[in-house]
């Protein structure tokens, strides 16, 4: 055998192991896309499947988060009007438990005639001990003219910050006006106004 003949075996050895080798290459470069396309939509399966419940997940996740938040607001909300309401009433006891004494024996005055006109009728005004001065005779005068009533004053005593409490003289009805009772009065008035003012 030649060189000549030799060097074309040789070379066709080349050839064909090349021919082999790059049909080796592209099978597995097709075998490799194949499985990197069958590999993303193996993902965007499983993504598509569990992207629905996470989703969910998220939103039930906002909900109570939203449903706690707003919880927390009314309650400080309600903490807050339930403290300016207090602050209200303690600044008021305290303003009527410092009225001088002229303003105070006027606003007795105004409660027993409010008193004996709801009444409709003769009364008997029953006070503090130490009222029994601020209420004389000529008060209880000045009430009488006003309201065209008899009113008189028994020694009974009551255990109050201020005011009076008025009793039909058949003893059937009675009406209290002491600042105690006058206060809780206004307190559910009060809490609506500041219901109001923070907006629940």
């Amino acid at each position: 055998m030649s060189m000549e003949q030799v060097e074309k075996i040789v070379k066709k050895i080349n050839e064909d192991a090349e021919a082999e080798a790059s049909k080796i290459l592209n099978e597995a470069r097709t075998q490799a896309e194949k499985i990197k396309r069958d590999a993303n939509a193996e993902a965007d399966e499983i993504y598509s499947e569990i992207l629905p419940k996470y989703k969910r997940e998220a939103e039930q996740e906002k909900q109570r988060i939203v449903a706690n938040a707003k919880l927390r607001a009314r309650k400080a909300v309600l903490y807050a009007k339930e403290d300016v309401i207090k602050f209200a009433f303690n600044t008021a006891e305290t303003n009527l438990q410092k009225l001088p004494k002229k303003d105070y024996t006027k606003v007795l005055e105004k409660l027993i005639i409010e008193g004996v006109e709801a009444l409709d009728a003769d009364t008997v005004v029953i006070a503090r001990k130490e009222d029994s001065k601020a209420i004389n005779s000529a008060l209880l005068k000045r009430v009488s003219e006003k309201t065209g009533f008899k009113v008189t004053k028994v020694r009974e005593y009551i255990n109050v910050m201020g005011g009076v409490v008025l009793r039909s003289s058949d003893g059937k009805i009675e009406v209290n006006n002491t600042f105690e009772t006058r206060l809780e009065r206004f307190r559910d008035e009060l809490r609506k106004e500041v219901a109001g003012l923070l907006f629940i």
